[in-house]
């Protein structure tokens, strides 16, 4: 059985050989297909680096790179998919020093997000309905769909965040946290207990006349935290941020992000580049404590 590296050469050789018999319509299709045996193996490289300035830099490449095939089969589900992964997880790199920016990305990632699940006839007309229709979306959506839904949620509440001043974005948010907890239902292991995590944020974000509340939101960190085996750091930052802030606990928010910056990086090749901007946050976090407590 031939290692993996063989079976990329061989692809590729594949790829070339087909390449000049084929319409432009179909190299357009083979190119998606050849750069997918390689984009799961990019993105484990993207999260296992722990240079978050070099990944930070690189991650517009990458972006046209998805970008460009995107323009030769716009219907892809897996590649919009995709799209709305890299567009949101560049977002949260660069959202420490740029929110603006960082709003732009959400949104696409979002626009993307929607985009891939609109692709299924039986969604397309509930995405854009009122949430009394919208809220059918909970008994239509397929299990294969989760990632799919969990990005898109996950772009769509970041983007809301960025515009608290909005009340038509504030609107929305019940669809997303709609999605969420389908997600939830789904698989509440999801990139080590990434809903919980987002939950846990949105409820201690948000005040308790809009469904928010201290005690689900300590629920869902905790949980997060159980399911990564305390390994993701971002959980104790954002515990920190939204959490300890909500109920003014000045010591469990600097112990929150000690812990962030004590507790090793690597533990968790999975976790690396994430685990390096959390540490990133959380000393951005501890230098504003006394603006807050």
């Amino acid at each position: 059985m031939p290692g993996k590296t063989a079976l990329r050469a061989q692809y590729a050789l594949l790829f070339l050989s087909l390449l000049s018999l084929c319409t432009w319509s179909c190299a357009g299709r083979l190119k998606t297909a050849a750069a997918g045996l390689l984009m799961e193996d990019m993105v484990a490289a993207i999260d296992q680096h722990d240079d978050l300035e070099l990944v930070t830099q690189a991650a517009p490449t990458y972006l046209l790179l998805l970008e460009g095939l995107r323009q030769d089969n716009p219907h892809n589900r897996r590649l919009l998919t995709s799209l709305a992964q890299a567009y949101a997880s560049y977002a949260t790199l660069v959202e420490i020093d740029d929110p603006e920016r960082a709003s732009h990305l959400y949104h696409r990632a979002m626009t993307y997000g929607l985009q891939s699940l609109a692709l299924e006839k039986r969604l397309a007309p509930l995405l854009g309905a009122p949430y009394a229709q919208f809220a059918q979306l909970r008994t239509s959506l397929k299990p294969r769909e989760v990632e799919t839904v969990f990005w898109t949620a996950l772009s769509w509440g970041a983007w809301i965040s960025t515009h608290t001043d909005s009340m038509a974005a504030l609107a929305e948010l019940p669809k997303v946290i709609l999605l969420m907890e389908w997600v939830l239902e789904q698989d509440e292991t999801l990139l080590y207990g990434s809903p919980h995590l987002f939950l846990g944020v949105y409820h201690a974000a948000i005040p308790a006349a809009l469904g928010g509340s201290p005690a689900k939101a300590l629920y869902h960190f905790d949980r997060a935290l159980a399911l990564s085996q305390g390994q993701a750091l971002m959980v104790y930052v954002q515990k920190a941020r939204y959490y300890a802030r909500q109920i003014f606990d000045r010591q469990l928010y600097v112990s929150l992000l000690n812990q962030a910056l004590a507790l090793p990086a690597c533990r968790n090749p999975d976790l690396v580049l994430q685990n390096m901007a959390a540490r990133k946050l959380a000393r951005k976090l501890l230098e504003e404590t006394d603006a807050f407590f």
